[in-house]
């Protein structure tokens, strides 16, 4: 991961994987999920802007007129909604952020050897 130079509104992409979720399932939204985070964290693409997360979608067969009528109608709001609260009730305060079952997230930027000490310590190793 190359760290943003600038932080961008988020919405319109997790809006777009609730959309990709309710067409494709969890999977799906998982890969899209994935998709907007590379190109955002590590190719440094703008994900708030509409064409960008329509180029991601379309591989999950969602239309860019789709994105587009789904975030004009605010459609996934609760649902994003709903997740930004259960990530606080997790103790995410930042992005990324990676979570467990059972344990606490991380959040920010964090070493690979970081992220292994939480796992080992969730799993009492």
């Amino acid at each position: 991961m190359d760290p943003p130079q600038r932080n961008l509104n988020s919405r319109l992409a997790l809006e777009t994987g609730e959309l990709v979720r309710e067409r494709g399932g969890d999977a799906a939204a998982g890969r899209f999920h994935h998709a907007a985070s590379r190109a955002y964290f590590a190719e440094g693409r703008d994900i708030s802007d509409p064409a960008v997360v329509a180029e991601l979608a379309a591989p999950f067969g969602i239309a860019p007129g789709d994105v587009e009528e789904a975030w004009r109608e605010r459609r996934y709001r609760e649902a994003v909604d709903a997740a930004f609260q259960a990530g606080i009730d997790a103790g995410v305060t930042g992005v990324p952020a990676f979570g467990w079952p059972g344990g606490r997230a991380v959040a920010g930027m964090q070493e690979p050897e970081q992220l292994v000490a939480v796992l080992e310590q969730l799993h009492g190793h």
